[in-house]
């Protein structure tokens, strides 16, 4: 009988515990000490504690060494530890279909607990998913009345990271060259208006012989990343591409004799070209460049 009870007992024991322990482990160590969110210096919560891997991709463009020194190529080098300058950007770019032309259009509004009071996010909460046209489409930093770049408390007090300067990075004062204020990080050549001479209204050139053009239209009309971003993407990151091209397979045309004709040294004139049939090729490269026709050479990612 003993026996019994205490079969039953030890039944009961687990029956609790599966229902309790899922309860207790849940409790860890930490999570009742909040990150600062209000600070004079800028939301402290860590991004890279979730993103190591974009932090790596960050850290491995250029050496610490060659940022101190105020030489980084350019200003994407310094968002390691500046994420939201991006990705609490309070630039909006939106391609007008009608127009052909990258427009300002409404900023997002994100969450924010800045000074005394605090902000509830609308379009995002913490960070938004940007277009690389939001930043690299702007044609003034006004945003024709649509932002208060100046005034906005993500960039207050930051302008060198992007636009040179003097400031602290990473607890070190350092100095980077000027970049300048106009059209320093304007996409020009596709004739998508992002500045005077890249408005086809403006200058009939713009964009004229831009052989990637398609590649960004298409890129805007296709819904995988936010507008333009397979295009920018595949070009200026590291990211493996693989492309499925399909190439006219011969050039065709009429060659005419012509007995009068006086320019040296052909009799010939030629008309009627065309490109006939097709062949179909698929071109791998990998994140350093390397590149063939058969696979993806090694290393295929920066991860090896």
């Amino acid at each position: 009988m003993n026996s019994r009870r205490l079969l039953l007992l030890t039944i009961a024991v687990v029956a609790v515990g599966v229902f309790a322990l899922p309860g207790t482990v849940s409790l860890f160590s930490g999570q009742h000490a909040w990150y600062n969110i209000s600070s004079q210096t800028y939301n402290q919560i860590p991004c890279k504690k979730c993103h190591a891997d974009v932090y790596e991709e960050m850290m491995s463009m250029e050496p610490l060494s060659k940022k101190f020194a105020g030489e980084s190529s350019s200003p994407h080098s310094y968002m390691d530890e500046n994420c939201d300058l991006c990705h609490r950007t309070c630039f909006k770019m939106t391609y007008n279909s009608s127009t052909g032309k990258y427009e300002p259009s409404s900023g997002y509004t994100y969450a924010r607990g800045y000074g005394s009071g605090s902000e509830p996010g609308v379009e995002a909460h913490a960070v938004s998913t940007i277009e690389c046209m939001d930043c690299h489409g702007i044609s003034t930093d006004s945003g024709g009345g649509k932002w208060n770049h100046m005034g906005y408390e993500e960039y207050d007090q930051r302008c060198y990271l992007c636009h040179g300067g003097l400031g602290y990075y990473r607890g070190t004062y350092i100095t980077i060259p000027s970049r300048y204020y106009y059209n320093f990080i304007s996409a020009g050549g596709f004739g998508l208006g992002t500045t005077d001479d890249d408005d086809p209204s403006i200058n009939p050139r713009a964009g004229k012989h831009a052989a990637h053009k398609a590649f960004v239209l298409d890129s805007i009309n296709n819904t995988e990343l936010e507008g333009s971003n397979e295009a920018c993407i595949a070009c200026h990151t590291s990211i493996p591409v693989k492309i499925r091209w399909t190439h006219g397979r011969s050039l065709e045309f009429n060659a005419t004799y012509d007995k009068g004709l006086v320019l040296p040294p052909t009799h010939f004139n030629t008309s009627k070209y065309e490109a006939n049939g097709t062949v179909n090729v698929t071109s791998y490269g990998n994140y350093s460049g390397g590149a063939n026709t058969t696979e993806f050479p090694e290393p295929v990612t920066v991860w090896g």
